[in-house]
């Protein structure tokens, strides 16, 4: 017996499996991204990751798995999951790091940070708008900072975009609670009021030496690592420019963190920041 296929029916199958081959190519490249994820939790000393690269339940797997491993989960909040999920990722052991532009909400931020609380996790938020109540920032004004140290949550801030006045400065510094919360703030330019303000708060304060003279300014460096240091904050000085190898062990001598930005050029000093100290990545100043 000799059987004719239909010519229609042979395309419409064709067809129909190149839908099948396109829907199932993507779930399992997903797949594939999501075993890698955990085995980078396994085996990593710490992974990083954005919301939207991989599915929930991926994320919570692999949280889970560098919790127990003793090893930081981070995770970067673009907004696309809800806050009741970011909660069961907190309390599986990821830091949340998230911002003004995507989650400007209190209530939450302090929840997230509750509920990583048992975890070790911690939430880092950074606010890039104004800081006046009224202005573009949508009414997000220091008061909105304040509540989030007082509940727990680490505030970061930088003058790169926006000055940072000194009384603003003063008041979150009080806002910060001991061992529960940080600030910390990323100063570019001369050194300035606003850096000698937060060195007995316990803050964690970022300069670069592209707007400071370290001959000159190693004096009042020095001093202010110490303060730091006796506050139980930290002074971080970010290298680039050329220096004198004996200013830089006085500065590491005084307690000041120093990054150096081109490898081996100095002796390791065996120490590296909290992960707390820092948004994310020491490799690039916010």
């Amino acid at each position: 017996m000799c059987y004719h296929s239909n010519p229609g029916t042979a395309n419409s199958m064709a067809e129909h499996t190149s839908e099948i081959k396109t829907e199932v190519e993507p779930t399992e490249k997903a797949i594939a991204r999501g075993f890698r994820l955990l085995e980078d939790a396994r085996t990593r000393g710490g992974v990083t990751v954005r919301d939207e690269q991989h599915e929930f339940a991926w994320l919570l797997d692999a949280a889970h798995l560098a919790r127990r491993r003793g090893r930081r989960f981070r995770l970067v909040d673009s907004g696309a999951f809800d806050a009741f999920s970011l909660e069961w990722l907190a309390a599986a052991g990821a830091d949340l790091y998230t911002s003004d532009d995507v989650r400007p909400d209190v209530f939450d931020l302090v929840r997230l940070r509750s509920a990583g609380r048992s975890s070790g996790a911690f939430v880092a938020f950074f606010h890039y708008g104004p800081l006046k109540t009224g202005e573009d920032g949508g009414g997000r004004g220091p008061e909105f900072l304040r509540e989030l140290l007082l509940g727990g949550v680490d505030v970061h801030l930088s003058n790169r975009r926006k000055a940072r006045g000194i009384e603003v400065l003063s008041g979150l510094a009080l806002s910060r609670r001991a061992g529960v919360s940080e600030l910390v703030y990323y100063h570019h330019g001369p050194l300035g009021p606003e850096v000698e303000a937060l060195s007995d708060a316990g803050a964690w304060v970022h300069i670069e030496d592209a707007a400071l003279d370290l001959k000159e300014d190693s004096a009042r460096i020095i001093d202010l690592g110490r303060a730091f240091r006796v506050a139980r904050g930290g002074l971080v000085l970010r290298l680039e420019k050329e220096t004198d190898e004996r200013i830089v062990e006085d500065f590491q001598k005084a307690g000041v963190h120093v990054l150096e930005m081109i490898p081996d050029r100095f002796p390791e000093t065996g120490k590296s920041l909290p992960p707390r100290a820092y948004y994310l990545d020491t490799t690039f100043m916010p």
